[in-house]
């Protein structure tokens, strides 16, 4: 008995977009909960959190095979999207209450809500950069070189950024 073996790339294909979906949707179970608490306080909003979240899910598998580390393109990603997002925002200044931000930021955490609410509103004055640094280290608890990946940036910048923005939110916070 002879078989025929065709080479057909739809097959391939299917099978190659099913195993990238698979690899998208394992980083997902992996990340997404810290991912869109990280975006909350990044952004202190918690519609905007999810429409950066499920954007970059959604970018990831329409980017399949181009994604050497599907994780690292997702955390520098979400924090692209979600300051564009921002940016659109501000121009027509919806703004979401701080005590929504805060019960949801808090999640399990043990705070006393005056010192969140201030440290909230001090994280919200920080630039971008320093903001998501802070957000990453303290509430998605990454090192400065695995934020340094995720950010495509060194580790000596994220830890310059962290020194910086532990400075800001010091003042900030003994001046009130």
């Amino acid at each position: 008995m002879e078989f025929l073996i065709t080479y057909r790339p739809e097959v391939e294909q299917a099978s190659s977009g099913r195993m990238e979906m698979e690899r998208v949707e394992a980083v997902y179970r992996e990340h997404h909960v810290r991912l869109w608490r990280s975006l909350l306080a990044y952004t202190g909003d918690a519609d905007l959190a999810s429409e950066a979240a499920a954007e970059t899910f959604s970018q990831a598998v329409a980017r399949g095979t181009e994604l050497r580390d599907p994780a690292a393109w997702i955390w520098r990603s979400a924090f692209k999207i979600a300051g564009g997002i921002m940016s659109e925002r501000r121009a027509r200044s919806e703004d979401q209450p701080i005590d929504e931000v805060l019960d949801l930021v808090a999640g399990e955490m043990s705070f006393s809500t005056f010192p969140l609410v201030e440290f909230v509103d001090s994280l919200m004055d920080l630039p971008n950069q320093r903001r998501a640094v802070v957000v990453l280290r303290y509430a998605g608890g990454f090192s400065a070189p695995e934020i340094a990946e995720l950010l495509g940036t060194s580790a000596n910048t994220v830890r310059v950024q962290l020194h910086r923005a532990h400075g800001q939110l010091r003042e900030r916070i003994e001046q009130t």
